[in-house]
């Protein structure tokens, strides 16, 4: 048997997988300046929403940089005051004309509508418009029953 055959093959064999790497290697560069310029992007979405770029454990991007909850600087809404700042008959706009409520946005309006009408504070008298039924003083806390034992 010759003895150079063997040679060949594994220098075939070493060549194909140079190139293989080399192709390997340039995907995961591609994909790698993909991902950069994706945070790039997030960055500037983020800057234009008013969040702050922040970095979560081990390094990660996080979603919010406080984590779930309220973020930063943004206080409770007191919607007894929201509701006793309004008219006597009052749509959503006159509801967002209060700071607080404008801060928390629209999608957050419609739920205390809700709760004002359930509670019967409020009554729909046409669509998109309330009346106040009776003074929108703060309800007491609500109690617990007692625990059975």
């Amino acid at each position: 048997m010759p003895r150079g055959r063997p040679a060949d093959i594994m220098t075939s064999f070493r060549a194909q997988a140079g190139r293989a790497l080399d192709l390997l290697q340039r995907e995961i560069s591609r994909r790698e300046e993909d991902i950069r310029e994706m945070v790039r992007q997030l960055e500037g979405w983020r800057s234009f929403a008013g969040g702050s770029p922040g970095r979560g454990r081990r390094g990660r991007l996080a979603t919010a940089a406080r984590g779930p909850g309220r973020p930063r600087g943004v206080k409770r809404v007191s919607w007894d005051e929201v509701l006793a700042s309004v008219p006597k008959r009052f749509g959503v706009d006159e509801i967002m004309k209060h700071p607080g409520a404008a801060a928390k946005g629209r999608a957050q309006v419609y739920p205390a509508l809700t709760r004002w009408e359930t509670s019967g504070r409020i009554k729909r008298i046409e669509t998109g418009r309330y009346e106040k039924v009776r003074a929108s003083k703060p309800t007491s806390k609500r109690t617990r029953p007692a625990k059975k034992k």
